[in-house]
């Protein structure tokens, strides 16, 4: 009898537990354009191998849904979970290994890493999941010097560095489309800002390739691998959703990607199979005023995909 009453406790407390809320004010869609819950999501994620969130560098709203589907997931799946991002690159896998096992303090580990300006306002929380939980933290991003170096000199210019070097990288030569719609876009929107874009998609290729490779060769049997990254390297299926799509045909991976609307209240038709979610943040007032302007006087807006191209090309020529 007292374990019939523990047992209903356990379930009232399960039935009435609350439901994982939003960040305020922001709207989750199917990528029909359907809205749905967080804990819909999470249940159709646990059907993956592999989940890539497309964030938008900076909006408090991404950073905090990364932290909440990382804790929803770990929830589910335990020590199973893998998390791994853009924001770290390979040759600084040692470090990160070591800051997540706890051998290094916080100061060393902001000493000694490449870390982004904003790492502690938007990933320190995502990093400390894997901390906390004992979880494997895998950088997944090839060293910026590489990409620059391909951006500057070509693919070819890759052949020179040693092996070790090439250790860091995907298999060379990788495979590359720029008739893709994500690099070709790309090329386009660079060029009509009057920016010198020879080889600049070959260079973000470079970085989804190499991204999708360490995601691959980390993932053990029932794992899932949890990544985040700028929403342009996997949205519309592409970028690293289609060099895992390339290496394990088989594998079920599935995306989310964050998006600004004035509106958040119906999905727009550009957003719609954008990816398999789409998280849609409110966009800030100042977007809102250039799109009322836009209407009155055709002046030009900078959209956020715009926005994250011109920092990534930024980087690269570094």
């Amino acid at each position: 009898m007292r374990k019939l009453a523990l047992a209903l406790f356990l379930l009232g407390n399960t039935l009435l537990s609350p439901a994982q809320s939003l960040p305020e004010n922001t709207v989750l869609y199917d990528k029909n354009g359907e809205k749905i819950t967080i804990e819909e999501m999470i249940t159709k994620l646990l059907e993956a191998q592999v989940v890539l969130f497309g964030e938008l560098h900076g909006l408090e709203a991404t950073h905090i849904m990364e932290q909440i589907i990382a804790n929803e997931l770990f929830k589910k799946v335990g020590d199973k979970l893998i998390l791994g991002g853009e924001m770290w690159e390979r040759d600084q896998q040692l470090i990160v290994d070591e800051y997540v096992r706890g051998l290094i303090t916080l100061k060393q580990f902001k000493g000694d890493a490449r870390l982004w300006p904003n790492f502690e306002k938007d990933y320190l929380a995502f990093i400390n999941i894997a901390k906390e939980n004992n979880l494997p933290f895998i950088a997944t991003n090839v060293p910026r010097r590489y990409a620059s170096v391909l951006f500057h000199e070509g693919v070819e210019a890759l052949d020179k560095f040693s092996k070790e070097a090439k250790s860091l990288m995907p298999k060379l030569p990788f495979t590359f489309d720029p008739a893709l719609p994500l690099y070709a876009d790309m090329e386009e929107q660079m060029a009509g800002h009057g920016h010198d874009s020879k080889h600049l998609s070959h260079s973000q290729a470079l970085k989804d390739a190499t991204m999708a490779y360490w995601i691959v060769n980390n993932m053990k049997k029932k794992n899932l691998f949890f990544h985040i990254n700028g929403e342009f390297h996997s949205k519309e299926f592409q970028g690293i959703y289609n060099y895992i799509r390339q290496e394990k045909k088989k594998w079920k991976v599935m995306s989310i990607s964050s998006v600004m609307q004035i509106d958040v209240h119906a999905l727009e038709d550009d957003n719609i199979m954008r990816a398999d979610f789409i998280f849609v943040i409110p966009a800030p007032e100042e977007v809102k005023m250039q799109e009322e302007l836009a209407e009155d006087d055709e002046v030009t807006i900078t959209v956020p995909d715009e926005k994250e191209d011109q920092k990534e090309e930024k980087e690269i020529k570094q």
